[in-house]
């Protein structure tokens, strides 16, 4: 075999680590972030329908763009 086959076959060999290399981490990488995937911490819909009904009995629920100008004004008003 000749020095420059035994080069060839050694920078293969290298290029074909490397890959192997890289995959496998990419895996691992993948497999650690998917185990730390949580669920999002929310509002039950329980809890929701109950703000919902709330809002509805005290008239502040948001039904119209006009409705939407008068809570954007009182928070406008209540910041300065």
């Amino acid at each position: 075999m000749s020095t420059t086959s035994k080069h060839l076959l050694s920078a293969l060999a290298t290029a074909a680590f490397a890959v192997a290399a890289t995959a496998t981490t990419v895996t691992n990488a993948f497999a650690q972030t998917e185990k730390k995937v949580e669920q999002p911490q929310g509002k039950t819909r329980a809890e929701v329908q109950a703000e919902y009904l709330e809002a509805r009995k005290n008239g502040t629920l948001i039904e119209t763009e006009a409705d939407m100008d008068v809570a954007q004004t009182r928070k406008h008003i209540v910041k300065h």
